[in-house]
């Protein structure tokens, strides 16, 4: 798995609407305009999230997007497993015809330990890890 685009522009969002004040929705034009990102394919990305019950959206003139979930109860996998068709990084099947990939146990075990740690990386960790990028940035300037 390569992380594509889509993943790492629904990531963005998810950090955008997690920074944004309780209650206030986030518009899509805001994320898109931020970042640099076509506003339409956040739409789709944002779509996906909602269908999936990440985020929730509300119309209207003060409408927007919201987090569904609290921060710590949205992992990295949550989000990949959405955007991404498989979150497996290494798979013999690929390349291999016969079933016997010498190097599938290996593969399997690399996988699980990739899974694991993405399951345990939450939004809560996310933004943390941002802030501590922040205070060093604003240290050595």
């Amino acid at each position: 798995m390569n992380a594509t685009a889509k993943t790492v522009y629904s990531i963005m969002a998810i950090v955008e609407l997690a920074n944004s004040p309780k209650g206030e929705a986030v518009k899509v034009s805001k994320i898109a305009e931020k970042h640099g990102i076509p506003k339409r394919f956040l739409e789709i990305s944002l779509s996906e999230l909602r269908s999936s019950g990440i985020v929730v959206s509300k119309k209207g003139a003060k409408g927007g997007f919201f987090l569904s979930k609290n921060v710590e109860d949205i992992s990295m996998y949550d989000i990949i497993k959405i955007t991404e068709s498989n979150v497996e990084i290494f798979n013999c099947e690929k390349y291999i015809e016969n079933e016997n990939c010498l190097l599938k146990s290996i593969f399997n075990s690399l996988n699980s330990e990739i899974a694991n740690i993405l399951k345990n990386m939450t939004f809560e960790d996310i933004l943390k890890m941002l802030e501590d990028d922040r205070k060093v940035v604003n240290f050595i300037i």
